[in-house]
């Protein structure tokens, strides 16, 4: 890595490291991430590194790779989101890094570096980037990695994109498809605009696409084949997320198209932080880059439809189009090269971003969920855990991951240790038994009691943070000791 490389790089790791010690509740500045996605990932993550397999022994449908990386995080810390933050930040700063590689390629200049706090700070404070710890933000470097990639290909005077390139560039598409794979179409769009315009060329690059997809994919098969849970993986990840997860979410045609409409219009006008951007660059690369024009409208184009197809409207869909604000920052950093000439602008944008963070993140605000610099004592998961002890087995049941396990530091012992949003009937009546038959020591509960908590007793509650409802309840059973 070059020097002014190196040096991009490390000014992406300070700029996300403290942007994000503010807009993720990851941080530690936040006694716990309360958000359900956040604590599966995490719970799983977990179960991995204690011998239990994703799919097999854990329900849950995210793809592989995003359990895999919170393995890595539970070994920092099995009962805290500090590893996450750390996670968080290292891949903040790649993806600030892939948005200065695309920025440079675009022709700005010292403006790169002042741009590249703005981005972070209008992307990570953002509705659509939730509590943090989302899929989407874990594929936000991936993405503009591609995107540099591609850029600095059509930008060249080569006429043949290198084997290494296309390699990679079917790697990191590879890569977020094992992550969520709605998420890979804007570099189905860029590698598209490629496969078009140098067909003469499309045996060759397919086959690197192919060969670096397969490169990403090979870790899963072994992974998989050797737990004896490929069947698993592909039904859960493929089957469930296709027929189950995606269905029903409008019939007809019609209804889909404006299911479809309606959930991309809910992310424009809920995010203009980084839309507005968005909406610039498309207009900017249009006029002044014709040489990335139809490349960047692909791009934007196939990359909403494959966020949006299944017609929901979830808060943080859209952040894995954020990459396409950098588009938009090219167009302002234009005017900021020719205006703004001294160096020290940037670390000074720095500051000034950094220091709106408190003032604009929605996670800051104490109306929802656990605020910023509060005591983990005082928060509803913690204040559950301390009736649970280590070596008990916990059932999260009837709504998603609350953050019990993670808060008691144990890993769930029953495959459906919540229930997730998949209209999935095993998972209803599996979380019956458990609780019929006694499976587990402890029910954490919300709203209507299931049947047969006969055989347990209430032991704790608590209220929850202006959550969707009101209170848990913990039971523990009667036999237990």
């Amino acid at each position: 890595m070059k020097r002014t490389e190196t040096r991009a790089f490390l000014w992406s790791l300070l700029i996300a490291a403290a942007v994000l010690f503010f807009c993720t509740k990851s941080s530690p500045g936040y006694p716990v991430n309360d958000w359900s996605d956040a604590n599966i990932y995490l719970t799983i993550g977990r179960g991995m590194t204690r011998g239990q397999v994703v799919y097999r022994d854990l329900y849950d449908h995210k793809g592989p790779l995003l359990y895999a990386l919170h393995a890595l995080c539970a070994l920092v810390s099995a009962n805290s989101f500090l590893g996450v933050y750390i996670m968080e930040v290292l891949l903040g700063a790649a993806f600030l890094y892939g948005a200065y590689r695309v920025l440079t390629l675009t022709g700005l200049k010292q403006s790169a570096w002042a741009m590249l706090p703005v981005l972070a700070l209008i992307v990570f404070s953002s509705v659509s980037f939730a509590e943090g710890d989302s899929a989407e933000e874990m594929a936000l470097p991936l993405i503009t990695g591609t995107m540099a990639a591609v850029f600095s290909f059509l930008q060249s005077d080569d006429e043949r994109m290198s084997a290494q390139s296309l390699l990679l560039c079917g790697a990191l598409t590879g890569c977020v498809f094992w992550i969520k794979f709605t998420m890979a179409g804007l570099q189905a769009g860029l590698l598209l605009y490629v496969l078009i315009k140098y067909w003469r060329d499309l045996p060759r690059m397919l086959g690197w696409l192919i060969a670096g997809f397969a490169l990403s994919t090979l870790p899963w098969i072994v992974y998989f084949g050797l737990n004896g849970a490929l069947i698993d993986w592909l039904k859960v990840y493929l089957y469930d997320n296709l027929f189950l997860y995606s269905a029903g979410e409008g019939a007809g045609l019609v209804a889909r198209v404006k299911a479809i409409v309606m959930s991309g219009l809910d992310w424009l006008t809920g995010n203009l932080r980084y839309t507005l951007p968005i909406l610039l660059g498309l207009a900017w690369f249009t006029v002044k880059h014709k040489k990335l024009r139809l490349c960047v409208w692909l791009m934007a184009a196939i990359g909403a439809l494959g966020v949006f197809i299944g017609g929901k409207s979830y808060t943080y869909y859209g952040l894995a189009l954020a990459p396409l604000a950098v588009l938009g920052l090219a167009a302002i950093g234009c005017l900021w090269d020719r205006f703004v000439r001294p160096r020290w602008a940037g670390a000074v944008c720095l500051a000034v971003c950094v220091a709106l963070c408190p003032l604009i993140s929605h996670n800051m605000t104490a109306d929802y969920g656990a605020a910023f610099a509060t005591a983990k004592e005082d928060t509803m998961q913690h204040r559950i855990a301390q009736h649970i002890p280590a070596d008990a087995s916990l059932l999260n049941y009837g709504f998603m991951d609350a953050g019990f396990f993670t808060a008691a530091g144990i890993t769930p012992q029953v495959k459906y240790f919540h229930q997730t949003n998949v209209p999935l009937d095993e998972m209803l009546t599996e979380q019956a038994r458990y609780i019929r038959e006694g499976v587990c020591n402890y029910v954490v509960t919300r709203g209507q009691q299931p049947e047969g908590l006969d055989q347990y007793e209430l032991i704790a509650e608590a209220e929850t943070p202006a959550f969707w409802y009101e209170k848990v309840y913990l039971y523990r059973r009667r036999t237990a000791e």
